[in-house]
């Protein structure tokens, strides 16, 4: 069974601010390098924003940042496997800034459907050259990096909403930030020199990104109305993900071979 309970976590300029029960006192530094790495300047307060990144071992960290504190949500990596959407579990549980906090628990289900009504109003109402081309750039495992003086949560989450489940369990958004430290896949942030952004592709550049199967398919279902296919795309499998599953196939069919063989004997 998928464990379901978070721990909840604010941090500020004063170290650890309150916590629940549950939150281990190892995690402290990691909890604080994370802050750090987010390169709030001294004496800057920053505007509400919301990232995710991997946390210790086998966990995940979705944090809220508001002026100099930070919120942490700490999901077990299995958990946030089924339901990887930042944006989703943030609106769950808004931040509380102040103790006594509690362990929050996830409930027995997973996030509702994403229909083609949703989607083609998505691409109705926002830049479509570049969602499209931002898709499947992190479809390809490629980087993006807008700048902006502001956060970009709408433009974030519409992204988001157009990745299959497998691309938003291994890409990390940030709607703002003020350094890439932590290497989002999908990063907001103040104009930065092409040379602290290596291998990242610019807002324009992800609009210009080469067509290629994913978008074209997810296009071309939203616009006819067909959620099947739209249901297939978000489940299909990263190539990785397709190699690990023959590799376990291949060593299941090997020791039932092997079984057999030794009961034969």
């Amino acid at each position: 069974m998928i464990p379901r309970t978070i721990a909840q976590v604010v941090v500020g300029d004063g170290g650890l601010l309150a916590r629940s029960d549950d939150v281990d006192e190892e995690w402290r530094p990691e909890l604080e390098r994370i802050a750090e790495a987010f390169g709030l300047p001294r004496g800057v307060a920053a505007p509400d924003c919301l990232f995710a990144v991997p946390f210790a071992s086998r966990r995940v960290a979705v944090v809220s940042v508001s002026g100099r504190r930070f919120r942490f949500l700490i999901l077990p990596r299995a958990l946030y496997n089924v339901i990887p959407d930042p944006f989703a579990i943030a609106e769950r549980f808004p931040p509380r800034w102040e103790g006594p906090l509690s362990t929050l628990e996830w409930p027995p289900e997973t996030l509702p459907k994403r229909t083609v009504v949703q989607l083609d109003a998505i691409f109705k109402h926002g830049d479509g050259p570049f969602l499209l081309g931002a898709c499947q750039t992190l479809v390809d495992t490629g980087r993006i990096a807008i700048h902006r003086d502001h956060p970009e949560q709408r433009l974030c989450r519409d992204v988001w909403n157009l990745l299959p489940e497998s691309t938003r369990r291994q890409t990390w958004p940030a709607t703002f930030a003020y350094s890439n430290a932590l290497e989002f896949g999908l990063v907001v942030m103040p104009e930065a020199r092409d040379s602290d952004l290596p291998g990242y592709l610019t807002e324009d550049q992800a609009r210009d990104y080469p067509e290629n199967r994913y978008e074209r398919e997810l296009q071309t279902a939203v616009e006819a109305g067909d959620q099947r296919t739209v249901d297939q795309l978000f489940a299909r499998r990263t190539s990785a993900e397709t190699l690990r599953l023959a590799v376990w196939m291949v060593l299941a069919a090997a020791a039932v071979s092997f079984a057999m063989r030794v009961l034969m004997h």
